[in-house]
């Protein structure tokens, strides 16, 4: 078995974190984006502001979910048993997707007041809309891809 060097382990985990740390702000921003049609869209303005406050909020986010995952990324034992059931990842993300659908389901919608027409609309369960886009951004930002999906065939 060839023994990697810590120098050689550090750059490899860099360069699997850049991918998932790209694929959680797209992830996180179409999210973000979508709830955002779907509840506040008052004209071009929104269309302007709210994907750099998407960025920002995503950012932030993915900052906290890192720090969060560090035991994933610092601990061998820890990180070796993540990728070993990296099809956690998958659990974890399909019960995000849920929480999120769930959110927008008639039994869990609340009603906010818009200011602007002054009546009740209604808007996304706060907790299962942010507790689904912030397990989504978990999910994607400590996905490792099984080893044997890496492998380059030689035949």
């Amino acid at each position: 078995m060839i023994q990697k060097s810590n120098d050689e382990q550090s750059h490899a985990q860099t360069m699997i974190a850049i991918p998932q740390i790209l694929t959680a702000l797209i992830v996180g921003i179409c999210y973000y984006m979508l709830a955002v049609v779907m509840t506040v869209y008052d004209g071009p303005l929104s269309m302007i502001f709210q994907p750099i406050i998407g960025v920002i909020l995503t950012g932030i986010a993915i900052f906290l979910l890192l720090i969060l995952g560090l035991p994933i990324r610092l601990s061998k034992t820890v990180n070796l048993w993540w990728r070993k059931h990296w099809w956690i990842s998958f659990v974890i993300g399909t019960a995000a997707f849920t929480m999120m659908c769930l959110s927008w389901h008639s039994k869990f919608r609340i009603k906010v007041m818009d200011p602007e027409v002054n009546q009740l609309v209604d808007s996304f369960h706060p907790a299962l809309a942010i507790g689904g886009w912030m397990l989504t951004l978990f999910a994607v930002l400590h996905f490792y891809p099984p080893t044997h999906w890496l492998r380059n065939p030689t035949r």
